[in-house]
């Protein structure tokens, strides 16, 4: 996408508009008058930039699921507007808003997804505040240490990649005292991942241990908006040569709704705090990564409340190569390993699913430019041998113009029980196009 500056173009000397000014609707005169009116305008309306895009998107459920009305999973008319100013000393002023019309919930509503002032007050020092999207780590599509808030249902019925990332409300420091650099994030108002719950797709109710029923979504108890419950996430980076290495930490809550309340019937989100660090650099012919984080659920350390998610560790090892022009291969393995176990058995109560100690996740996502460039095949998925479930996501788009362009996909879910991760989506799988003009 390019930003384009809000500046009149000239016409060209000897043009029809300046030589028959009788033909023309702006006479010669009056092209001369709006340009000398231009001219006076105050010398910031240069830094203002403004594009987006208006995008017609439709999905469809290709699998018979009784738990949900609709077949339709995804039918939305949607226009991105994205304004931005570069003021003076490196400020910048940043919105991007889109208005949706989506036909799946029949309503319309405006997402405000970002809007934010970043300043630079000192060489040393940058603050953004206002809602941003805020993403680090080395994972793809597999988070270990962003614990910022997601929209996977977005990434399931086939929105665009960037839907993925939800912004927050935040206050963001940068900090760049050598050798090293910091980012400090306050989040004083808690914001969620958006994950499936019965509405749009079906998934597992721990209430009845079954696939949610038709009309039944699960409802969610947010933390209260305190001082005290305010998010706070830090990362240490540099690099060293030609890889860089950082340090992490979080203090906040879980992201997605991993307590159960059974007296309520309500999922809500515990305490959590996690510490880990990555590297990334190059090895052999691509680029390689590592990364650990240790989940500490601060709600549940003794791992004997069986409705609070267990402390984890969580290991992830990436590699990235291109083996010949315009194709590209992505390959990482993950391991979550759940900590106090045994506890976790003893007090797991009776029906429920059993969870494996061991999780483990193979993901490769491979992508493939054709007719120079303006072609992109790619194809996402995960498996998970201890869940024995999986999910793939390919995908083709096609870029028609500079303006418009296409894209066609589908998600495919497996798994033989409907307690994981993947397996709960099992009946969900579906065909999705995009059609976009940007601007």
């Amino acid at each position: 996408q390019h930003l384009y500056r809000a500046l009149p173009k000239e016409p060209a000397a000897g043009s029809r508009a300046m030589r028959h000014s009788s033909e023309g609707l702006v006479p010669s005169g009056a092209v001369t008058l709006l340009l000398l009116g231009w001219m006076t305008l105050p010398a910031f309306a240069s830094d203002f930039s403004l594009h987006g895009f208006v995008e017609s998107a439709g999905g469809i459920r290709v699998v018979d699921n009784p738990s949900q009305s609709k077949d339709a999973t995804l039918g939305e008319g949607r226009l991105q507007l994205e304004l931005s100013y570069d003021g003076p000393k490196g400020s910048r002023l940043f919105l991007k808003a889109d208005a949706i019309g989506d036909g799946v919930k029949e309503k319309g509503e405006v997402d405000l997804r970002e809007v934010y002032l970043s300043l630079s007050p000192f060489k040393l020092l940058d603050v953004r505040v206002g809602r941003q999207i805020l993403t680090w780590g080395t994972g793809d599509l597999i988070f270990v240490n962003d614990l910022f808030p997601k929209d996977f249902v977005s990434f399931f019925i086939g929105r665009s990649l960037d839907y993925l990332k939800v912004g927050s409300d935040a206050v963001k420091f940068s900090l760049f005292p050598e050798p090293f650099s910091l980012d400090l994030v306050a989040i004083p108002h808690f914001t969620s991942s958006k994950v499936p719950t019965g509405e749009r797709l079906s998934t597992f109710d721990p209430f009845t241990n079954r696939i949610t029923a038709r009309h039944r979504k699960l409802t969610t108890r947010r933390p209260a908006a305190s001082f005290e419950n305010t998010e706070l996430a830090l990362r240490l980076y540099r690099t060293f040569g030609s890889y860089e290495a950082a340090l992490y930490g979080f203090r906040g809550s879980f992201k997605e709704p991993v307590g159960t309340d059974p007296v309520k019937q309500k999922l809500f989100f515990p305490e959590l705090s996690v510490y880990g660090f990555s590297v990334q650099g190059p090895l052999l012919r691509g680029v390689a990564s590592a990364e650990f984080g240790y989940s500490d659920s601060r709600e549940d350390r003794s791992g004997r409340d069986p409705f609070v998610e267990n402390s984890s560790l969580k290991y992830l090892l990436g590699y990235e190569e291109q083996p010949w022009a315009d194709f590209t291969v992505r390959a990482q393995y993950f391991l979550e390993q759940m900590l106090d176990f045994h506890a976790y058995q003893t007090s797991l109560p009776a029906g429920a699913p059993k969870r494996n100690e061991l999780r483990q996740v193979l993901f490769l996502r491979l992508t493939q430019l054709l007719r120079y460039q303006t072609v992109e095949l790619s194809l996402v998925s995960f498996y998970s041998p201890s869940d024995e479930d999986g999910y793939l996501n390919p995908q083709g788009s096609y870029k028609i113009t500079d303006s418009l362009s296409i894209a066609l996909g589908a998600n495919f879910f497996l798994g033989r029980k409907d307690s994981t991760p993947f397996g709960q989506l099992d009946k969900n799988d579906n065909l999705y196009i995009r059609l976009r003009y940007s601007f």
